[in-house]
């Protein structure tokens, strides 16, 4: 019995030498102030450093436009006339050890009037083929256009984008969003059934509960986060690859029970236990005011814990719907299963941030400053001003 206690604390001892600095997140978005000018990212980095934060995840693609200098898709119309917000943020925020994250959207590629988008150059007014349609024949769900995962040129574009900004950034991590499908329902453009049909033989147009048609949609996800793996890490080797991931529903005791995997067809374990992404973040936005919410909340932190795959978890938290009290409880609870880190939604520019970031500094303290990527070849020259 002695023996056994003593090779549980050296292990314990080693794993606790081994873990790096703990990441303190915020994440940024592209639909409100924050980002847009270099006077945006400035009062950004200040309140991130008084919260006591150290990594910037930064929505640099919202809606198939781009936040940075893309020679792909359109700059976002917020961004002013020879600014790249991306390339000044790495800029400032590395000499003071916080990371810069980018944070890209994924298949969803348009929220708007229901009419789509008018700009010619967008991607769905050039590939109307290329959007995902429901089972009835809709090509607008809730949450806006979709491109289709199904449509292997598809994989090929959003691939293109997400390596060009991985090959000409100094970035210390590409992020996924909504890397999934809005749910079983859709995924029935006529281009990808083309394709299903001729991988399973296929000649009907299948229920959206078959067995089949639900793993062959949940393979064409995965089939892009394998092959953003390969060419991101080809061209930036240090570059973390994470995704926000799904973590709403029940709370299963098998992972191919879960909304994520049987839902949405986001096979995130798979991805982790794969090594195709390197860190989860799953979007846990839970109240603590509520009781029901709150132990919702840490039986995800034990899940997301289980099916981590071997690899380092950071937990989403809500922090727009919580006050600064119960961000901290919740900041807690991921530190006492021994995750890596969180990440803030959102830290965007207003009253409440600056708040919760006098709160939280109070109670973090300082942030550790964390490895940053290493200088790249061609990057990009912060402008910091508009002329």
């Amino acid at each position: 019995m002695r023996f056994l206690l003593v090779v549980v604390l050296v292990l314990a001892l080693a794993a606790a030498a081994n873990a790096g600095p703990e990441v303190r997140g915020a994440w940024v978005t592209s639909w409100s102030p924050g980002m847009f000018t270099p006077q945006q990212i400035d009062t950004t980095i200040a309140a991130m450093k008084k919260a006591g934060l150290n990594a910037l995840f930064m929505e640099v693609r919202k809606c198939a436009d781009a936040y940075y200098d893309s020679k792909i898709e359109p700059k976002g119309k917020e961004v002013p006339e020879g600014f790249d917000p991306l390339a000044y943020a790495i800029e400032k925020c590395h000499p003071q050890g916080i990371q810069v994250h980018a944070w890209v959207v994924v298949y969803r590629a348009y929220s708007g009037a229901k009419t789509g988008p008018t700009d010619p150059n967008h991607i769905v007014r050039k590939r109307p083929d290329w959007v995902m349609l429901s089972d009835t024949g809709k090509n607008y769900s809730g949450e806006g256009m979709y491109l289709d995962p199904g449509v292997p040129e598809v994989r090929e574009y959003l691939v293109s984008i997400f390596e060009d900004i991985a090959k000409r950034y100094n970035i210390d991590g590409l992020q996924y969003d909504y890397v999934r499908y809005p749910s079983k329902s859709w995924g029935y453009s006529e281009a990808a059934l083309k394709h299903y049909y001729a991988d399973t033989g296929t000649k009907s147009k299948p229920a959206p509960n078959d067995p089949r048609w639900c793993q062959w949609r949940r393979d064409q996800v995965t089939r892009l986060v394998r092959m953003t793996h390969q060419r991101v890490k080809a061209v930036n080797p240090k570059c973390q690859i994470s995704a926000s991931t799904i973590c709403y529903g029940g709370t299963p005791s098998r992972w191919e029970q879960s909304t994520p995997y049987a839902g949405v067809f986001q096979d995130w374990y798979l991805w982790m236990r794969e090594g195709y992404i390197d860190i989860n973040i799953p979007m846990n936005y839970k109240s603590e005011k509520s009781a029901r919410q709150a132990k919702v909340f840490r039986d995800w932190i034990k899940l997301s814990e289980d099916w981590n795959g071997g690899r380092p978890v950071y937990q989403g938290l809500y922090s727009d719907q919580n006050q600064a009290s119960d961000t901290l409880k919740q900041i807690e609870a991921t530190r006492k299963v021994g995750q890596e880190g969180f990440v803030l939604f959102s830290f965007n520019q207003n009253s409440r941030r600056d708040a919760l970031a006098a709160a939280l500094g109070a109670k973090l303290g300082a942030a550790p400053k964390l490895r940053v990527n290493a200088p790249a070849v061609d990057l990009p020259v912060a402008k910091t001003s508009t002329e």
